[in-house]
């Protein structure tokens, strides 16, 4: 478990992508109540650890192998579906992309730097199902044209995949 204390307002606990507890807490909270409140969420930890460790080796596109897959094999699957992916959905943005990065994240599934034209997208979203994946490419690009989560944001996304919210639900169930 990581405990990472910076200038935040709320005390957060997160199971990371490699199935790791961390712990983000204001500068100032005691590690007393740091850890009364770990404590309190030890349930939660347990399974979420649980689902993390039983999805985090096996996946594939969301189904369940029975053999391990390597990081160089995600790597170079990941790297010809999200660019097929991403030429898919550009045709909607009219934008260019400059730089697609793949990268092992730990907090979110993608982000984009709208003024350079550069698309992050996390490795691990290969594990994910193919729709969800679309999904999160389809959002980053959207990106392009609005930097912000507006109403028009999600306006735009649910034009071109208007199941994107049964779509989100299914994945972070």
């Amino acid at each position: 478990m990581q405990i990472i204390k910076k200038p935040v307002k709320n005390l957060t606990i997160r199971i990371t992508s490699d199935c790791k507890v961390k712990v983000t807490a204001p500068k100032f909270y005691p590690n007393s109540y740091i850890y009364s409140f770990i404590s309190s969420k030890q349930n939660w930890i347990d399974k979420n650890l649980a689902k993390c460790k039983k999805d985090s080796n096996f996946l594939y596109l969301g189904k369940v192998y029975s053999n391990e897959f390597s990081e160089e094999f995600y790597y170079s699957e990941a790297k010809v579906l999200f660019n097929r992916l991403i030429r898919k959905y550009l045709k909607y943005i009219n934008k260019q992309v400059n730089i697609v990065r793949i990268k092992k994240m730990t907090t979110r599934w993608g982000s984009c730097n709208y003024k350079k034209g550069y698309i992050n997208l996390n490795l691990y979203l290969i594990k994910k199902d193919i729709k969800f994946i679309e999904y999160v490419v389809l959002h980053e690009l959207t990106h392009l044209i609005y930097p912000n989560h507006s109403k028009e944001f999600y306006k735009f996304i649910e034009n071109i995949m208007p199941d994107f919210r049964q779509i989100i639900l299914k994945a972070t169930n």
